[in-house]
């Protein structure tokens, strides 16, 4: 039979040899890794340092796109102005909105082509103006109601320059159709 001080000699003979292994394994492939390393971290920085560039480049370009979208968006509300100003100013125009739709751009919009924007309260008249609805569809009390007065339905909020060039048409267009129906009575 084999005595115990065998194993025990056999096992930390096992434990010397993996402990100089790892000791020459480490010393001796040192200088091999660390020049790898340090040529794939400097790659690393090389592309770290083109995508920062890249990204000031691109943040640069958006700020100049940002703000010609800016300059081009004055020079059609001023030509909606043009357009629309000696039509359309001093005008009035109702405004209804629904509890969940927002008005502010379209009274932004009517202001800029000189319309003068009242709110609309449910029960009054509009009689000396005409009546923008903004909503998903017209509400139970303007289809019932028997009034002359004119309304137009707005269902979306124009978010582009193009919706909002059709609906400052709508309007002209609709309170044309009123001073003529007007001069005619």
């Amino acid at each position: 039979m084999i005595s115990f001080r065998y194993h025990l000699i056999t096992l930390a003979a096992v434990f010397v040899a993996l402990g100089v292994g790892i000791l020459l394994g480490g010393t001796a492939g040192h200088p091999w890794f660390s020049e790898g390393a340090q040529e794939i971290l400097a790659k690393m920085e090389a592309k770290y340092d083109r995508a920062l560039k890249s990204n000031h480049d691109l943040k640069q370009q958006i700020n100049r796109l940002l703000q010609e979208v800016e300059q081009r968006n004055q020079e059609v509300v001023y030509m909606m102005a043009m357009r629309y100003g000696n039509d359309l100013a001093g005008k009035k125009v109702y405004v209804w909105q629904d509890t969940d739709k927002e008005a502010k751009e379209i009274t932004r919009l009517m202001h800029s082509v000189g319309i003068n924007v009242v709110t609309y309260e449910r029960g009054g008249t509009w009689e000396d103006g005409l009546l923008l609805v903004v909503a998903g569809q017209p509400p139970p009390w303007l289809e019932q109601r028997t009034g002359t007065g004119k309304w137009l339905l707005v269902e979306q909020v124009p978010d582009s320059l193009a919706k909002q060039w059709a609906l400052l048409e709508k309007v002209q267009q609709t309170m044309t159709e009123m001073r003529v129906a007007r001069e005619k009575s």
